[in-house]
């Protein structure tokens, strides 16, 4: 069988202050990186033993796989394609200003949420074809191997929602935690299930 390890990255000042932000490129605060040294722990353990590592190129990400010490000799691949939803011209806002500034926004936010996209930005549906792709091919290439994969809140559960739902359906019944880990597992014959979420 494969096993995927998610991890969410650790708390940047984005978060802290609940921006919007996908695309842009902060690194960890303090409650961050210490987050991430309590994943670590954490994953010594559980005694995990990491066959290969994907991870989004932005820097949050990075940093948090830094933090992690996975051994040196383990492959590590770096992804675009694992990149946090693209916000476009509302990145680094907060709800509020989103209110005040682009008010045409706010009622497709709310109720076409699965398919709004901003200026310059994507859809949840976008960022969900685009993740689950990339996961599909990554699970095939690697069969039979335990994968570690260092993302972001709304990949993972856009993630969670495809492999559950086979849609969005459950994108907001899910709370991931900065430095959560959430387990994957795909059996020999193609069956998926989770054995945590937010651990």
């Amino acid at each position: 069988m494969t096993e995927i390890l998610f991890i969410r990255h650790g708390e940047t000042d984005c978060n802290k202050k609940h921006l919007y932000y996908g695309h842009s490129n902060p690194s960890l605060n303090e409650t961050g990186i210490n987050q991430l040294k309590d994943t670590k722990k954490k994953l010594e353990k559980m005694n995990e033993k990491i066959d290969i590592v994907f991870s989004s190129d932005l820097k949050r990400c990075r940093e948090s796989l830094e933090l992690l010490k996975i051994n040196k000799n383990i492959k590590t691949y770096f992804s675009e394609e694992l990149r946090e939803l693209n916000f476009g011209n509302i990145e680094g806002k907060t709800y509020k200003e989103i209110e005040n500034e682009f008010s045409h926004y706010v009622y497709e936010m709310k109720n076409n949420w699965r398919h709004f996209k901003t200026e310059g930005g994507e859809s949840l549906t976008d960022l969900q074809q685009r993740v689950s792709r990339k996961i599909n091919k990554i699970k095939t290439e690697n069969r039979n191997k335990k994968i570690l994969i260092i993302a972001h809140a709304g990949v993972i559960q856009s993630l969670i929602s495809y492999y559950l739902f086979n849609n969005l359906d459950g994108y907001w019944q899910f709370k991931l935690d900065n430095g959560s880990i959430t387990k994957m597992t795909v059996t020999d014959d193609g069956f998926i299930y989770f054995n945590y979420i937010n651990k």
